[in-house]
């Protein structure tokens, strides 16, 4: 049966669950990991043909969803029966002068994910070699994530040049293909003739061979300053355009001089050009003079950017998304009997906050505890059933939620409600007394 996810618009939906605001940015990235996924099922047809998966980079400020992307695509790892894991490409080294693991041992976390999803959708109960060939198919197919990519550009002064040279060497030796040995550990499971129990487990400890050349990766990093560079490319470009476009001057005879002359020239006012989205994606030549390698960049087919997400975005988030800041403060209100609500004003002053502060939506968590810990604190062991109610004149004003206690509103709504039924029933009464007199005596 063909892996539903081979279509592009069931991963977009998954990730629109989750990430909001970056309509083209989760799109670039549901239509490269769909191929991944269709190149994947044509090697069960043609095992001796070479199908490279792209290669992705991702470019967006902190807390635009890059990370969230690799969370929900994690979630559908088993179901696609492919790893999806993230790296901090800071926790590794490529040479000994710099300290950490050596980057090659991801590779090891690889197989032991690979490991995982086969265990938990087959079981233990194939043979050692079957194990092994399935184990090493779904490890070869893994989806890398690698975070702060930009951080290990070759800078133009500082003595780490020639050691960021290097590391960027390895990680190319590893993007465009190479082979790993690695240490697998097979779990199996016997079953012992003439006895109660019905398995024993055995494990065996094997080397295998891993193959990055069809693994997927994914680069992510904020590029700072990469913005600059790009637009200095479409503003050389743009007057190099209107350069060639331009008419010549051509000369003309002044009459009152009687010689040939040149009309004057007037000073160009200068032109402020609003790019789209598509233009401001940089260039490949503008990844390379930010400072990497061009056999590198050239390995790189997918380039988007994600967004800093506006006010409208981290609304859009509070309410809809499936890791909202505010449903989950909800979720901790409710843990103490309590009732947290925010009207739309103050979603609003929150979503202000953090774009003031540029977390982005990371940053949504930490506005909800400066605003709710005192109250959540103040009120922990109160039995009554209290709403508090967050608007956003208290968040202009640096003032806690509002308390409504709701076991009195309750009470007093309670005996409002059998006052009408009991006047309802006095009236009644009384227009039977009239229509019928004697009965009522």
């Amino acid at each position: 049966m063909p892996n539903r996810y081979t279509n592009p618009k069931l991963i977009k939906e998954t990730l629109d669950e989750y990430v909001m605001g970056q309509e083209k940015g989760t799109k670039a990235v549901a239509m490269a990991m769909a191929q991944h996924l269709r190149q994947i099922e044509s090697r069960k047809y043609f095992p001796r043909g070479n199908f490279p998966s792209d290669n992705v980079l991702i470019i967006g400020p902190t807390g635009c969803g890059k990370t969230e992307t690799v969370r929900v695509l994690q979630k559908i790892e088993e179901e696609i029966e492919c790893p999806v894991l993230m790296f901090n490409i800071l926790d590794y080294a490529a040479t000994k002068t710099w300290l950490g693991d050596s980057i090659t041992n991801i590779f090891d976390k690889i197989i032991e994910r690979a490991c995982q999803i086969y265990y938990n959708k087959y079981g233990k109960n194939a043979k050692i070699n079957e194990q092994e060939k399935e184990i090493t198919n779904i490890a070869n197919n893994a989806i890398i994530f690698l975070d702060e990519f930009d951080k290990i550009a070759i800078d133009s002064e500082g003595r780490t040049r020639q050691f960021l040279k290097e590391y960027q060497s390895n990680l190319l030796k590893i993007i465009e293909g190479n082979t790993y040995e690695i240490t697998l550990t097979v779990e199996t499971e016997e079953e012992k003739p003439n006895t109660k129990e019905e398995s024993s487990g055995n494990s065996t400890v094997t080397t295998v061979t891993l193959d990055s050349t069809n693994m997927m990766f994914v680069l992510l990093g904020a590029f700072d300053g990469i913005q600059d560079i790009t637009l200095n490319r479409l503003e050389s470009e743009r007057r190099k355009k209107e350069k060639s476009n331009k008419p010549k001057h051509t000369s003309y005879q002044d009459t009152t001089l009687g010689f040939m002359v040149r009309p004057h020239p007037q000073p160009e006012k200068p032109k402020y050009i609003k790019y789209t989205y598509e233009q401001m994606i940089p260039s490949q030549e503008d990844i390379i003079q930010y400072g990497f390698m061009r056999e590198l960049v050239g390995r790189i087919a997918v380039r988007t950017v994600y967004k800093p997400l506006s006010t409208d975005n981290l609304i859009e988030i509070l309410l809809n998304s499936r890791t909202s800041a505010y449903r989950e403060y909800q979720r901790r209100f409710r843990q103490d009997n309590l009732d947290l609500k925010c009207n739309r004003d103050a979603l609003r002053e929150i979503a202000k906050i953090a774009v003031s502060r540029g977390t982005g939506a990371r940053g949504l968590r930490t506005i909800f505890d400066e605003l709710c810990r005192e109250t959540l604190y103040d009120l922990a062991g109160d039995q009554r059933f209290i709403r508090c109610l967050l608007r956003g004149k208290e968040i202009r004003e640096h003032k806690p939620p509002l308390l409504h206690d709701r076991t009195q509103l309750e009470i007093l709504q309670h005996f409002k409600y059998w006052n009408k039924i009991n006047k309802k029933t006095k009236k009644q009464i009384k227009e039977k007394q009239n229509k019928n007199p004697k009965i009522y005596k």
